[in-house]
């Protein structure tokens, strides 16, 4: 089907049609990476990413949803605080030092193969005084992997060196998936250690289920 379709039209197809598409890794600076489309219309060397396949829809529901049995944990009605954060994971622009490219730049991704560059993006909010932790507060902000690196935020404008003027402002981190490394999911936080000795960590929630994990997860 692909043969037949301009390559514009790629992702619609491999959404409705079931045809896989594919996708690389992240970075945030570079010019846009530009697919090499195969005949078969996949993408030569690249991991599936996101795909669609065709089948038939269940029946309709009998009743309401069963609801989990599960309490709620009594942390869900304390107070928030010192820092609330908002975190997204993100495909980027450009190659990582691996020589690996993203087929679709700059898009939230939970999915990452080795070799690729991962972008964290993320806002940090101070409860106590209502505003946005920026460049200008002096605290000291950091993404920890769970092999122990540390990589140092940034303050920067979305878009980086293409950016128009209205762009948004938010913090991010980069991290290049080495080619060896383990296979599964990624356990990474954010920390913050504010000018006045304050600290927080953010660990992203997950959905946890016999057959589902919300994690990162890094593929082969």
């Amino acid at each position: 089907m692909a043969q037949r379709r301009k390559k514009r039209n790629l992702l619609f197809i491999a959404l409705l049609s079931g045809t896989p598409f594919f996708l690389t890794a992240c970075a945030m600076q570079g010019d846009q990476a530009k697919p090499q489309v195969s005949a078969q219309g996949q993408e030569s060397g690249a991991a599936m990413i996101l795909g669609a396949k065709k089948e038939t829809p269940p029946p309709p529901p009998a009743g309401a949803p069963p609801r989990s049995q599960h309490t709620t944990p009594a942390s869900y009605y304390e107070p928030v605080g010192p820092f609330f954060f908002y975190v997204e994971t993100l495909t980027g622009v450009g190659p990582s030092k691996y020589g690996l490219a993203p087929t679709v730049s700059c898009i939230q991704s939970g999915v990452f193969k080795r070799g690729m560059r991962i972008v964290v993006r993320f806002e940090i909010l101070d409860t106590k005084t209502g505003k946005r932790v920026t460049d200008k507060d002096g605290a000291t902000i950091k993404m920890r992997l769970p092999h122990g690196e540390e990589v140092p935020g940034r303050w920067t404008i979305r878009g980086s060196a293409a950016a128009l003027p209205d762009s948004a402002w938010m913090w991010d981190t980069t991290w290049d998936i080495p080619p060896d490394y383990p296979v599964g999911s990624l356990d990474y936080s954010i920390v913050i250690t504010a000018k006045d000795g304050r600290t927080a960590t953010f660990t992203p929630p997950i959905q946890k289920t016999p057959t589902s994990d919300t994690r990162v997860r890094i593929i082969d």
